[in-house]
């Protein structure tokens, strides 16, 4: 063979082998690329994971603390209910004795200290003399004919209801005006 077909064969070779090597390259750089969007993905996916579990756990943080919140605020729920027991049992006292009588004075200044320690946490008496009744807050025990009223006013507390921290502690009984028969056939 002559050197030119030496020459020759050999830049031929040299040619399939470089592009050989860039192939190999080209196959390396596409796997490369490849495994990097796979990675990319999955960073993403941690990424969206890691939120997430950071927003549950603030959701939870707050729903705790809500928790413990209420476990404050309403701790004192069956200590008032007791107490509330004992205005009702002065207010009884106090309806039968006179006015003046230093018993009835005594018992009036002690059932006043105790309706203020109430609200002093938030234990509230409710009041409905003339409003409409709410199932919510009041209890109805009776309806008495009053056609000066509109049917379903609270016309007369029997037994006063209390809220703690704008929360139902026991309803307020209550007597409902209705419209008399006569009123109602004209």
């Amino acid at each position: 063979m002559s050197d030119s077909n030496k020459e020759k064969k050999k830049k031929f070779a040299d040619m399939v082998s470089k592009r050989k090597g860039d192939d190999q390259e080209d196959q390396q750089t596409g796997d490369l690329s490849e495994e990097l969007n796979i990675l990319k993905e999955r960073a993403v996916q941690l990424e969206d994971h890691l939120r997430r579990a950071v927003a549950d756990n603030e959701n939870v943080k707050r729903i705790m603390q809500k928790q413990i919140s209420d476990a404050s605020d309403y701790a004192v729920t069956k200590f008032a209910r007791d107490m509330i027991d004992s205005c009702d049992n002065l207010k009884k006292a106090m309806e039968n004795l006179k006015d003046g009588d230093p018993i009835h004075e005594g018992i009036k200044v002690a059932h006043q200290k105790i309706v203020s320690d109430l609200k002093k946490h938030g234990i509230e008496e409710i009041d409905p003399i003339g409003n409409s009744f709410d199932s919510n807050l009041h209890q109805a025990v009776v309806e008495r004919e009053d056609n000066e009223k509109e049917p379903g006013t609270i016309v007369e507390v029997l037994q006063t209801g209390y809220t703690i921290k704008n929360r139902l502690l026991r309803p307020a009984m209550v007597i409902l005006s209705k419209k008399s028969a006569d009123c109602e056939s004209n």
